[in-house]
């Protein structure tokens, strides 16, 4: 499968909010490094030890996980006016609501959506979601005001895409990403972010994928969880017509 994908933008120039959002993203990495006895409990950050341990759509597709995490954020919204700024994620799209300074330090030139995309508001099982002008991930699972599943099987040493119904390669990774919205009635509703990962062992993997990028991860995943949760209310208590 070849990940390659065009999304070339204007070389990004940062404002000052940007900065100190940057700051902000960079404190919280250096944090959970000198904490990193606190890793189960960011691994399900805002949830329960129950939410964050029950089976959720996608998770067939990396059943024994060596990493994992579940993300989530209660939004007083209905999922109507959630979903939206869900569908419309990915670079070249509507951003993914974080931490675009320094998204763009690493060159993955990321402009982050403050408007309904109605572009983007139809996605479906086979498009790619880009992540940078070079690389984009399947849907492999896609549920209109529901649920998006990215599917991964990544060849390590060739940085490109294998085929899972092919022999895995001897150094890869598997991953699949859930992007899942939950209706909690009363205008209420909740995102979750669920990520599983399972990789070659090797000292490097483990070392990669089980300490250095977990503070990573994670501040730039629950900046996202906030980024939806903000635009989501802002829509829904602006009254605009969120229908798609």
């Amino acid at each position: 499968m070849n990940n390659s994908i065009l999304h070339q933008t204007a070389k990004p120039k940062y404002t000052f909010h940007q900065i100190l959002e940057g700051i902000e993203g960079i404190a919280i990495m250096i944090a959970c490094y000198l904490t990193f006895f606190l890793k189960p409990l960011r691994n399900r950050w805002g949830l329960t030890k129950s939410e964050a341990n029950r089976s959720l759509i996608g998770d067939e597709i990396v059943e024994q996980p060596k990493a994992q995490f579940s993300h989530g954020v209660a939004i007083n919204a209905p999922a109507s006016a959630v979903w939206p700024w869900v569908a419309q994620m990915g670079q070249g799209r509507g951003g993914f609501y974080t931490y675009e300074a320094l998204e763009n330090l690493a060159g993955l030139n990321i402009s982050n959506a403050n408007k309904i995309l109605p572009a983007f508001q139809q996605p479906k099982i086979g498009d790619l979601i880009p992540f940078s002008p070079t690389d984009a991930y399947p849907l492999v699972f896609c549920e209109s005001r529901k649920a998006m599943v990215l599917g991964v099987w990544y060849d390590i040493d060739n940085g490109t895409i294998f085929n899972p119904e092919e022999v895995a390669p001897d150094n890869c990774f598997r991953l699949s990403w859930l992007w899942y919205v939950e209706d909690l009635g009363n205008n209420r509703s909740r995102f979750i972010s669920r990520n599983r990962l399972t990789y070659s062992p090797s000292f490097t993997n483990k070392l990669l994928f089980g300490w250095l990028m977990e503070p990573i991860v994670f501040a730039m995943d629950r900046k996202m969880c906030l980024g939806i949760k903000k635009r989501a209310e802002r829509y829904f208590k602006g009254g605009e017509n969120l229908s798609t």
